[in-house]
């Protein structure tokens, strides 16, 4: 991918005063912070109601969003800009690296000498796909037309930007007592923003505990690239440390398909990879992006058509969703999202995009949850090197969370911008508690098993409404808690229906009829439910089992008695093995005598 280097500590306040006298102390990540400082020392500033520092309107508008050093690629305000071109190399060729430039024929050249490159590790083989970050020695580069790189060549005389002091003039602030990312003319990105980095094996083994403690709130992992056995080789220690450090994380794959099938062999890949890496879809605070980026591959030519690159997209999330990962996107760079990607289908999926300038060229999000991905050479704690760097959030806040419509189903965001996994959520609105699934889709007329309150059973209605009270569903009853939603388990008083009931301590299903109970030493016995109302009965009744017999239920416990009993100064006898009440002469073992009870009434 454009690849993955760089984060932030983020300033959460952004002053003019605080800047300029800031820059010579500050720590690496607090770069990112200072993009108008030569704008506001020149023309003034204003603040705005949300304490944001503004420039004036007489800031010119000239300045475009490629600032960057004379010195510098095009696009890329990081990578050296060379010193000449070859004739080699035509003006339709594209800049893959600071040193390589690929043909439409499919050859990699060198830029400065024309010679052919045929290194397996940056071309690749017929068979084999590159890993498309060698060429950079892992460096994120967005490829640019070799005229442009031609034209930077000839104009290198221009005269720096206002912004060199910060590279790129897009910058950190605050908006509605938020973190957020604005571009160099103060336009807000997104409010309610993170720091996220994207890591691939080419930054070697991160330290993530120093990478959290120095600002980094969320990852992308690169997983792999292309089909086959191409897995990055610290992907799966990259997903255990954030799993462990509870790093929120999504997941990218480099596309190298050129077909539908291709692209279809790729998702299941990426399947199986998750899975082998024990990513479960509840795992992703971001999604699992789809990487599209003209490549390089010897013997092999990426799509120009975007049809072609819309079935492939589509191939590749009918894998995904096929397998239960439904929380997808697309990351490209804005001239590719402009080119070969430009269909209206691919830029529904577009979530994340690289642009290394001073403003954001792509301006087709389709949701209000958005990464940019504004430079390949941040520095964080605990990685050596680059860093990729993004910052995530949403173009309009969001209070509290909200429901989004997708396809039919309910999908529930949160207020960082995230949609909600395996999760309990509470919407103020209907002033109800649902559960959002895995797959990141509201449940109803389903039962889930919460860790909350030390575990616990409930159950969710065809509006995904956590059920309170009795509820009657297949073909018998249950009871849920009024207050916590707890399915009832046990003996249980209903207030509305003034009754003792008994819901089966493993399946939460109401009693009807004879019913043995032994979930604990106070209620291990028979008792008798009213066959249509649960109602737990007592007092003398007649049993038809075993021939018909009188039994009695403890008028307190409404467990059956057995044995010798005393009611009201009269005495009767219950069987001690079936409780049935005695008539007639009976062995009393307690009197050690035979005693005659009533043949009616039982009553000795």
């Amino acid at each position: 991918m454009v690849s993955p280097h760089h984060v932030v500590k983020i300033a959460t306040a952004l002053s003019a005063v605080a800047l300029t006298a800031s820059v010579a102390v500050a720590p690496a990540y607090a770069l990112q912070d200072i993009a108008i400082e030569d704008a506001v020392a020149q023309s003034g500033s204003v603040t705005a109601d949300n304490g944001v520092v503004m420039q004036s309107d007489d800031q010119s508008d000239d300045q475009t969003g490629d600032q960057q050093s004379q010195d510098s690629m095009p696009d890329n305000p990081n990578a050296k800009l060379p010193d000449n071109v070859s004739d080699e190399i035509s003006d339709d060729a594209t800049v893959i690296s600071e040193d390589l430039a690929a043909t439409p024929e499919g050859e990699v050249k060198n830029i400065e000498t024309g010679e052919i490159v045929t290194d397996p590790t940056l071309v690749g083989t017929k068979d084999q796909q590159p890993d498309p970050l060698a060429k950079t020695n892992g460096e994120s580069f967005i490829p640019v037309s070799a005229e442009d790189v031609k034209n930077a060549v000839a104009d290198a005389n221009v005269q720096l930007s206002k912004f060199e002091s910060n590279e790129y003039g897009a910058h950190w602030g605050t908006y509605n007592n938020s973190k957020a990312f604005f571009d160099y003319q103060n336009n807000l990105f997104v409010q309610q923003a993170k720091g996220v980095i994207d890591v691939s094996g080419w930054q070697g083994d991160i330290d993530w505990a120093k990478a959290k403690a120095d600002g980094v709130e969320g990852a992308i992992i690169r997983l792999g690239y292309g089909e086959g056995n191409n897995a990055d080789k610290k992907a799966q220690r990259n997903i255990s440390e954030c799993k462990r450090l509870g790093i929120p994380f999504g997941i990218y794959w480099y596309s190298y398909a050129d077909t539908p099938a291709l692209a279809k062999e790729e998702g299941t890949d990426v399947v199986a990879k998750l899975k082998q890496f024990g990513v479960n879809p509840s795992d992703l605070a971001y999604p699992v992006y789809y990487d599209l980026e003209k490549w390089t591959w010897e013997g092999h030519q990426p799509p120009t058509d975007p049809n072609v690159y819309n079935n492939i997209v589509n191939n590749w999330y009918s894998a995904l969703q096929s397998a239960g990962y439904k929380n997808l996107g697309v990351y490209s760079y804005t001239s590719y999202l402009q080119g070969p990607l430009k269909h209206v289908d691919i830029y529904a999926k577009t979530t994340w995009v690289a642009q290394y300038g001073a403003r954001m060229g792509f301006d087709s999000f389709p949701t209000n949850s958005r990464g940019w991905q504004y430079t390949s050479s941040g520095k964080v704690d605990g990685i050596s090197g680059n860093v990729d760097m993004n910052a995530f959030g949403n173009k309009e806040y969001v209070n509290g969370g909200h429901w989004v419509t997708k396809n039919g189903q309910k999908y529930w965001r949160d207020s960082d911008g995230s949609l909600a996994r395996s999760k309990e959520i509470y919407d103020p609105e209907s002033n109800a508690w649902y559960w959002i699934d895995s797959d990141g889709t509201m449940a109803h007329d389903k039962d889930v098993y919460l860790r909350s309150n030390g575990g616990k059973w409930v159950r969710y209605d065809s509006n995904g409404h956590m059920i309170k009270g009795e509820d009657s569903r297949y073909g018998v009853w249950y009871n849920f808690d009024f207050t916590t939603g707890a399915m009832s388990k046990g003996m249980t008083y209903l207030s509305n229906g003034n009754k003792w009931v008994y819901y089966d301590m493993v399946t939460g299903k109401m009693a009807h009829g004879e019913a043995y109970l032994n979930f604990d030493k106070e209620h291990s016995g028979w008792y008798l439910f009213d066959n249509i109302t649960g109602a737990r009965c007592t007092g003398d009744i007649f049993i038809r089992s075993n021939g018909g017999k009188w039994v009695r239920y403890d008028q307190k416990t409404g467990k059956m008695v057995k044995g010798l009993q005393k009611q009201n100064g009269l005495w009767y006898y219950f069987d001690p093995v079936t409780g049935a009440m005695a008539h007639g002469n009976t062995w009393v073992p307690q009197w050690q005598a035979w005693h005659y009870f009533d043949s009616v009434t039982g009553r000795g």
